[in-house]
């Protein structure tokens, strides 16, 4: 760090900081009376990171000339659940939240602080016009992401290394037309807070990975609205039964609070398209 009358100019060489935590089975992740509960049959989620960055802070002009962060990142999730759904459910969103995990912020009283985060949130995108009982397993890793924050140029923030690896699997014993989709939300956060408050920002990084799971059952003629579209039974490949079409989408985004976002890395893999005879 370096100070003087009219700068406050800081690199940081590198921060490490990790976390982990055990889902443990029958924990309810998320439910809605009187038709809608989802069970976790186990999991396990880690993330770890390097953090390194740059700031210059222009003290008269009470204005930041420059501020980055790379973050070099390495995440591993297994998410096991069972929705069950014994009644029509209008398309929603839900999240459960295990908690933030905060480590030591790098401080100097009076100058500056700088405060690293690691967030969770595991969630689903949920809505089918009847009863669906159904189990998804999904595991995915990535050992060595990278990513460059340009907190003042959102065109300049970057990502590679970025692709999944993954597993998954599925087992369906009653089936309405609909969507069960479950993903995981994680991110690595940067508080910034200079003489203060006179300067403070917060951004970093985030993803998603999420399983999507959508039915479509031979002779519904329902349909029912996702968060972007419009589901339709097609009835055109399962005649008698149903048809579950399975994708993994991942995204990775930079972000700033109350600033901007920017999609770094998306890709989306076909995993199944079969048909189920009742």
């Amino acid at each position: 760090m370096q100070k003087d009358p009219g700068n406050i100019t800081f690199d940081e060489p590198g921060i490490t900081i990790a976390s982990n935590f055990s889902i443990p089975v029958g924990e309810v992740l998320f439910s809605e009376e009187p038709y809608f509960s989802t069970i976790a049959n186990g999991g396990y989620l880690s993330d770890a990171a390097i953090i390194r960055g740059h700031f210059n802070y222009d003290v008269q002009a009470s204005h930041i000339d420059s501020l980055w962060f790379d973050i070099d990142a390495a995440f591993y999730g297994n998410l096991a659940v069972t929705f069950n759904l014994t009644g029509p459910l209008n398309n929603n969103n839900f999240v459960f939240s295990p908690g933030t995990f905060l480590p030591s912020a790098f401080n100097i009283p009076g100058i500056f602080s700088l405060k690293p985060t690691l967030d969770w949130d595991i969630g689903a995108d949920v809505g089918a016009v009847g009863p669906v009982y159904h189990s998804s397993n999904i595991t995915v890793a990535i050992p060595d992401g990278h990513v460059h924050v340009d907190f003042l140029n959102l065109n300049n923030s970057r990502a590679v290394g970025w692709s999944p690896r993954l597993t998954s699997s599925v087992t369906t014993e009653e089936a309405a037309t609909g969507h069960l989709s479950p993903f995981v939300d994680f991110s690595v956060g940067l508080a910034l807070d200079v003489l203060n408050g006179r300067y403070n920002v917060t951004g970093g990084v985030a993803a998603r990975p999420q399983f999507v799971n959508e039915f479509n059952v031979a002779q519904s003629q329902t349909r029912i609205r996702r968060a972007e579209s419009m589901i339709w039974a097609r009835n055109v490949t399962c005649s008698r039964g149903f048809e579950l079409v399975s994708d993994f989408n991942f995204t990775v985004s930079a972000f700033v609070s109350n600033g901007w976002q920017k999609t770094l890395y998306t890709t989306e893999i076909p995993i199944a398209d079969e048909c189920y005879h009742f």
